[in-house]
């Protein structure tokens, strides 16, 4: 009989009761007596993240959000800087628990705000600083998982934007800043997370506050439960280590205008196009939802432009006016025949694009044969040079070739399209046709199906169509379907 090698691990097993120590929990550190909540900016920012995020209105269950998320996984959190009794101070939020920890007051927090570049609007607006925790999306999604968080939190800012604007008070969204400040006072990389972007509110009164937030003084380390740490959340962050950073440069606010630069293309710009009167967003946050599938009726042209035209949509923002992403259109099942094409929204592309048949859309979508009916399809990509870091070149909108500055790194590019994929579910929503965004794509197959350029990447994958919500979305499950796991 054949010998087989035995590890040293199998000759000595661990002691059942060492293992035990491993699993076993023991209770976290009690908080400090709550607080009420005297800060109107914080009403304010938690009125606007429950509005805008975490629950959305419209009848929304508690556990669902008014943003998409991979895997329903919401790989991400805020924490909000305000004015507190004549101090600014610092909170973490905890959505889920609906609670806050101040973590710092007076001082140590203008000194932050000062060094990241950022400040507290005079009128007792707030900075609202978003945080990923990749792990919560490494874990099912393995590396990939990095993305879509990335993607998930710009849904998320894109929503509190919206939110804030329906209030009348348009959000400035801040990407070009130094971190380590922001990273320190939030104590993030002690935890595992990253500082993401921030956006800076005006004052706006809150529409309503939900009493059931609670508030608790963390400024003491006696009241500070210790971070959490598992082996498995540190392994995925320090594979991480080599990733590119955001640029530390200091941008600027500029205007408004639209995230990414469009062709002048007539039914993107008629009369009634974008997302209508800010007033009446509001009302899509709370209605937007995701598709589980689609079915193969054919959707009229002009819905679809309808919602693509949200992409026209403009943000305040201190990334550059200029940038490397683009955004194509796969018209594939329009009431009008003759709007079935592939669609150059930014810059034309460099081969013929082809209509993908019901089978190419299932290889295209990693075998979601659910979505293989959507009758459009938006795909955002980049040149491959454009994902290292903000000095690479810019491609020329007709070739493809590069020519001038770029404006972005993986980070900037993925902001842009979590805050146009969020254009474009309330698109749809305001359009009455189904969307659902997609992070498992063959990127190769669609590259050559839309005719775009080799040396691009694919970012972000949407598509449109008629809904059918009668099933369940299966990227929710426990298996990573969204990239083909079996």
């Amino acid at each position: 009989m054949q010998a087989h090698a035995v590890t040293a691990a199998a000759r000595h097993p661990e002691p059942a009761t060492d293992m035990w120590a491993r699993m076993a929990l023991s209770s976290t550190t009690a908080d400090a007596p709550a607080e009420a909540i005297r800060s109107p900016g914080l009403k304010m920012v938690l009125s606007l993240l429950d509005e805008g995020v975490l629950l959305g209105g419209n009848g929304r269950p508690r556990g669902t959000r008014a943003v998409p998320s991979a895997g329903a996984v919401y790989p991400y959190e805020f924490a909000a800087i305000v004015m507190e009794d004549g101090h600014p101070s610092a909170f973490r939020i905890d959505g889920d628990r609906r609670h806050c920890t101040r973590l710092a007051s007076g001082a140590r927090v203008s000194a932050c705000l000062t060094s990241s570049g950022l400040s507290l609007p005079p009128d007792g607006g707030a900075v609202v600083v978003t945080l990923i925790r990749p792990w919560l999306s490494m874990r099912k999604y393995g590396d990939r998982g990095y993305l879509y968080a990335q993607l998930d939190a710009g849904h998320a800012v894109g929503n509190l934007l919206f939110a804030s604007a329906g209030r009348g008070a348009p959000g400035v969204l801040r990407s070009r800043f130094p971190r380590s400040p922001l990273t320190e006072l939030l104590e993030a990389t002690e935890s595992f997370r990253e500082v993401h972007s921030a956006v800076v509110l005006d004052r706006v009164a809150p529409r309503s506050f939900e009493p059931a937030w609670t508030m608790h003084d963390g400024t003491g380390r006696a009241h500070r439960e210790a971070a959490w740490q598992s082996w498995l959340e540190r392994a995925c962050w320090e594979s991480l280590a080599a990733r590119p950073v955001r640029p530390d440069a200091l941008g600027t606010a500029g205007m408004p205008g639209p995230l990414v630069g469009l062709l002048p293309q007539a039914r993107l710009h008629r009369e009634g196009a974008g997302l209508g009167e800010p007033g009446s967003w509001p009302g899509l946050l709370a209605a937007r939802t995701s598709s589980k599938a689609f079915v193969g009726t054919p959707v009229p042209a002009d819905d679809i432009w309808q919602a693509v035209s949200a992409l026209t949509t403009p943000v305040v923002t201190d990334l550059p006016d200029t940038s490397s992403l683009a955004a194509t259109l796969v018209i594939r099942s329009a009431a009008e025949a003759e709007q079935n094409a592939v669609h150059p929204l930014t810059r034309e592309g460099r081969g013929t694009g082809r209509l993908p048949s019901g089978e190419e859309m299932a290889k295209a979508c990693m075998r979601q044969r659910t979505l293989t009916e959507a009758a459009a399809v938006v795909l955002m990509h980049a040149p491959r040079a454009a994902l290292e870091s903000v000095s690479a070149e810019e491609p020329d909108v007709k070739t493809g070739t590069e020519t001038g500055t770029e404006t972005g790194n993986l980070g900037e590019l993925a902001l842009r399209c979590g805050v146009l994929g969020q254009m474009l579910y309330l698109g749809a929503t305001r359009a009455g046709i189904g969307v659902t965004g997609i992070g498992g794509f063959d990127a190769a197959m669609w590259r050559s199906l839309a005719g775009l350029p080799e040396n691009d990447e694919i970012l972000y994958v949407l598509l449109l169509g008629t809904p059918d919500d009668s099933g369940i979305k299966l990227d929710r499950l426990g298996a990573a379907i969204a990239q083909n796991e079996q």
